[in-house]
């Protein structure tokens, strides 16, 4: 009988043990709230024919509604980019932007190109108006010799430490404010988030994310090179995502652009005792569409709506009338109505043989009716000078030989004065306009060449190393100078001529971008 009753003690500890085993794996819920490139779209906007998408007062119900959810722990995290796009934006250097963000609850930023385009010492005068850290750990301040913001961040939720290491594209100085280049470097962020993950795998972070500004690819590529990272959520190359992407262990995120969606990641992880990195077991995601039928926070939107009022008036002023939609959708792909008609009105206003204008130099379309001062700022959002330059023949056709390889990015060639043909994204044929007539471009005759200050100095990666203010500097600005032009014609009606053609021969056609 003892024997029995021993027995049976002995199976149920071993059954009781069992249980135990079994339920000892440890779980963390995490889930992230992600944005990119909203680009100063702080107000709702038209998307697709339709008024009122996005706008920060929509956003933060969408935002508060994903954290109702509180099986997980929430981060709320944005890849750069905020600054730059619409007047209000620009016109307040990204103040409305933060305070904004302020009262979506943001955890996090990263610092994009575009938060250092009204100079280094805004964005530096920017960061203590932020209620969170503005991150970038590659971004080198060249006279303290630190990085210029904070380069990582640790975060408590519950029990657990959250790591979130900020970087920006390695292309910084050539994609703004071309006086940055004088206060800081830019190195490559691989190496640097490397070491940094590690650091905060050897001092017990549980889970460690980056939020960097460097484009889908570049993210990819961290992701393999990097598996001491847990996610990544990126931005810069506007990449619209039907889901995140997984490489290895790593989950890589993009969430679209302008705030038309948010991307809402729920991540489950697990691990067998404190000593081990948890490690993803699965997980769910939507890219919530900010669609005109979501909500708006009644007191963001009244607080926006003030500011909103006092540049309503400068704003509304009409300028012209617009007797046709022009979009921008394939503007960095194809010839495009709008670019010639501001092309052709610039290089007429300068007196130059030719223009170039980079395809991610127009930001915005125009729709058919009105157009006011504020339409025009959308469009031409970047306060650039017009360079009208004395180039060679020889060095024009390199420029347009280069601007055939940036097909599907931001420095396709929108021109005035010329007509290009590349077979394959190689430069086939280059005419100029003479006399009326386009002819071949000598190698050894002058042209002048007209272009923005942000490609004169370099931007996109272009061949020229122009001084800024140097003799080629024509005081115009390039979107009071359309502006001028487009009152003068008081309706605006173009086509596309043909003058920037592309064939594929021994390669298909890549399409845009992402």
């Amino acid at each position: 009988m003892r024997n029995r009753i021993l027995a049976t003690l002995i199976l149920g500890l071993l059954a009781a043990l069992a249980l135990i085993g079994s339920s000892a794996a440890e779980e963390l819920r995490l889930g992230i709230v992600s944005s990119n490139d909203s680009h100063g779209h702080i107000l709702p906007f038209r998307h697709n024919g339709e008024e009122g998408w996005g706008g920060m007062a929509r956003r933060r119900v969408a935002i508060q509604t994903a954290r109702a959810d509180t099986d997980y722990y929430w981060m709320v995290l944005d890849a750069g980019d905020v600054f730059q796009g619409t007047p209000m934006s620009n016109l307040l250097t990204g103040f409305l932007d933060i305070e904004s963000m302020n009262q979506m609850g943001y955890d996090a930023m990263c610092l994009g190109n575009h938060e250092f385009d009204f100079g280094y010492d805004l964005i530096r005068g920017r960061m203590p108006d932020a209620n969170f850290p503005m991150l970038s750990c590659n971004v080198i301040d060249r006279e303290r010799g630190v990085p210029v913001s904070e380069p990582f961040h640790i975060f408590r939720r519950g029990d657990y430490r959250i790591g979130v290491i900020g970087l920006t594209t390695e292309t910084l100085l050539g994609e703004t404010n071309p006086r940055v280049a004088d206060s800081v470097d830019v190195h490559d962020p691989v190496p640097i988030v490397r070491a940094l993950a590690q650091y905060m795998r050897s001092i017990g972070v549980d889970i460690v994310i980056a939020v960097g500004h460097q484009g889908y690819g570049r993210d990819l590529a961290m992701a393999e090179a990097v598996p001491e990272l847990d996610v990544i959520v990126g931005g810069h190359t506007h990449t619209k995502l039907d889901e995140p992407t997984r490489v290895g262990d790593v989950v890589v995120t993009q969430s679209w652009e302008w705030g038309k969606q948010i991307g809402v990641l729920k991540l489950d992880f697990e691990r067998d005792s404190a000593d081990e990195r948890f490690q993803l077991r699965e997980f769910d995601n939507e890219y919530v569409p900010m669609s005109p039928d979501l909500p708006e926070d009644d007191g963001l939107k009244a607080f926006i709506a003030d500011y909103d009022a006092r540049f309503s008036k400068e704003m509304g002023r009409v300028v012209c009338t617009a007797m046709q939609d022009f979009p921008v959708d394939e503007i960095r792909v194809r010839e495009n109505a709008l670019a010639n008609m501001v092309a052709d009105s610039m290089r007429l206003a300068t007196e130059a043989d030719v223009a170039y204008f980079n395809g991610g130099n127009f930001r915005a379309g125009l729709n058919a009716g009105e157009v006011n001062f504020g339409d025009l700022y959308s469009v031409l959002p970047y306060d650039n000078f017009l360079m009208k330059l004395e180039l060679p023949g020889w060095k024009l056709l390199e420029l347009m030989e280069y601007a055939g390889l940036q097909y599907g990015d931001g420095g396709f060639p929108q021109v005035s004065g010329l007509r290009l043909r590349y077979v394959d994204m190689v430069l086939a044929e280059a005419l100029v306009l003479r006399d009326g007539e386009y002819v071949a471009i000598d190698p050894d005759a002058n042209y002048t060449f007209l272009t923005t200050d942000f490609v004169a100095i370099g931007g996109d990666g272009f061949p020229l190393d122009e001084d800024p203010y140097g003799p080629g500097y024509t005081g115009k600005e390039q979107r009071a100078t359309f502006a001028q032009w487009a009152s003068t014609e008081r309706e605006l009606s173009y086509e596309t001529d043909g003058r920037v053609v592309f064939e594929w021969v021994s390669m298909e056609d890549p399409g845009i971008a992402d």
